[in-house]
């Protein structure tokens, strides 16, 4: 089988970028240490009863106004240079850092209470950058610095403009916070920390509807379980090899717990080689007696282009030619027949004709779990703003490929037993609230970071509210820290092989720590296979 390229699929998503308003000029922190400015020393209450599972750690947290303005050419950088005041561009203070790729900066912050703060860089790169933020050693989450647009100024006036992490919890004193050039050269003239409040409790406030027009009552009802428990609980969860439950066994073996949901991969599913053919059967025998196990079936698929390459990578494949047509909802409900029809008479271009032909095998691979009315989640083409993937090339041909396959899976073939997982970060591939049900994200950081800052940017997108998940990471989150951040992902799933598991198919603590996944498998927030319906 063709090996998919998706260890590395996120690289580029790991936490929020957002826009900040005029920053106030202090170069020194600036707090208030008086009893009449509203000083509140809070933390998340813990009235869980001791049932003998791990209950959630108690943070402090110390509501305080701070706020500190530090310039770059004042920290630690290595692959760098200090600008004089004799560049013509402007800057704050004595110049700023140009980082190379890979380049780092790194200051010290102290910070004037426990709590969450805000990390605001002012940044500028000319053809695009990433910037990884890590806070005490450990990734928080990252800036998108988008490539200068060089009509809006004037004599190469190129301003800095403002981008945050939000949701940082910072202890008391000194925290150490480090910028990394991850993707393209960057320039950062200063950086401001503020206090700011952990994730909204509103962020869970969402609908209990199905995007699917053809959802079954039972569908519609395994929505609502999911929505109940996004912002109460966690749900466990396990990418796994196709074919096998390998990753699951050897996380049973280590926690002696099987995970809430098991995550299949349905690539093979649009291939016809017999091995192919024989590893996707299997996959779907083990999805259905999972479920009848009690466990939730899900599905991710990474689309082999439909053309004799069956690729994945971005030259495999362009969609554009095949979805010029305005009337794609209609041609996406007709017959395979019509489809052909339409194809000899070149009133479609084959590409389409390839296009639809594949939602058919995929949707027969589908079709046991609806005849058994088996919900299932499904997260198709994955990431697309990753510049990893044919589905990706372009935004505008991704929405309307997702439009095309939603229609034909839901409405031709009814499939009314599929909740959508739309994975990706930037608004620009957003399908629209009609075809999706909820919002995955991918990280593969090295980190157990609540991604709380992510969070946040995703629930503040300008959609409708959806839940939020974390489809695959390469380390576990820390449910703790999930706790404390208030970034309850209604489920996180490691992803399949080198992440879980060595050749031989035992546990490999390479990422994911043995006590790390008890810990989490084990916790009162979090609930596994034999904790689900309650």
């Amino acid at each position: 089988m063709k090996k998919i390229a998706i260890s590395l699929t996120a690289l580029l998503l790991a936490a929020a970028l957002c826009s900040c308003s005029r920053i106030p000029d202090y170069s020194e922190p600036q707090f208030s240490d008086s009893s009449s400015d509203g000083l509140e020393s809070t933390s998340r209450p813990s009235t869980l009863p001791n049932n003998g599972e791990y209950q959630p750690k108690e943070y402090p947290v110390t509501s305080r106004d701070y706020s500190a303005k530090l310039n770059a050419e004042g920290g630690v950088y290595d692959i760098g240079a200090d600008v004089s005041g004799e560049d013509a561009m402007p800057y704050d203070g004595k110049g700023f850092v140009r980082l190379k790729q890979g380049g780092s900066l790194t200051h010290i912050v102290t910070a004037s209470a426990p709590q969450h703060y805000r990390i605001i860089i002012a940044a500028r790169s000319e053809k695009g950058a990433s910037v990884t933020f890590r806070c005490d050693g450990k990734t928080q989450g990252a800036y998108y610095i988008p490539p200068l647009d060089k009509s809006k100024f004037e004599d190469g006036d190129y301003t800095f403009e403002y981008y945050a992490v939000d949701n940082v919890y910072l202890n008391s004193g000194s925290n150490t916070l480090e910028f990394i050039s991850a993707n393209g050269e960057t320039e950062i003239d200063y950086l401001f920390v503020e206090n700011s409040d952990a994730v909204s409790d509103s962020c869970y406030g969402i609908g209990t509807a199905c995007a699917n027009p053809s959802a079954t009552p039972n569908t519609i009802e395994f929505m609502q379980y999911l929505t109940k428990n996004f912002g109460r609980q966690v749900l466990t969860a396990q990418n796994v090899t196709i074919g096998t439950n390998a990753e699951i066994d050897a996380v049973f073996k280590a926690v002696e717990r099987y995970p809430a949901i098991r995550v299949g991969e349905l690539a093979g599913a649009v291939l016809e080689d017999g091995d192919n053919v024989e590893e996707t059967k299997k996959d779907i025998e083990l999805a259905q007696q999972w479920s009848k196990d009690g466990g939730i079936v899900a599905y991710t698929w990474h689309w082999y282009s439909p053309n004799a390459l069956r690729g994945t990578a971005p030259r495999d494949f362009s969609a554009d030619r095949a979805l010029e047509p305005i009337n794609l909802n209609e041609f996406a409900l007709l017959s395979a027949e019509e489809l052909q029809t339409m194809l000899e008479n070149e009133l479609i271009s084959a590409e389409l004709a390839a296009i639809a032909k594949d939602l058919d095998k995929l949707a027969e691979t589908l079709k046991p779990f609806a005849e058994a009315d088996i919900p299932v989640i499904f997260e198709p083409i994955p990431d697309p703003d990753s510049g990893l993937f044919w589905w990706g090339n372009s935004a505008n041909s991704y929405k309307k490929l997702w439009q095309f396959a939603f229609t034909r899976l839901c409405t031709y073939h009814r499939l009314g037993n599929l909740l959508w997982v739309w994975n990706c970060g930037s608004t620009d591939f957003y399908p629209g609230n009609d075809y999706v049900d909820i919002i995955g994200q991918s990280f593969y950081e090295r980190s157990d970071s609540s991604f709380a800052g992510r969070f946040t940017a995703l629930s503040e997108m300008d959609t409708a509210r959806k839940i939020q998940t974390v489809t695959a990471c390469d380390v576990i989150p820390d449910i703790d820290v999930m706790y404390r951040d208030n970034a309850l992902w209604l489920w996180a799933a490691p992803a399949a092989g080198e992440f879980i598991i060595n050749s031989s198919g035992t546990l490999d603590e390479t990422y994911n720590k043995r006590s790390a996944l008890n810990y989490f498998y084990n916790h009162k927030l979090t609930v596994t296979r034999d904790e689900l319906w309650q």
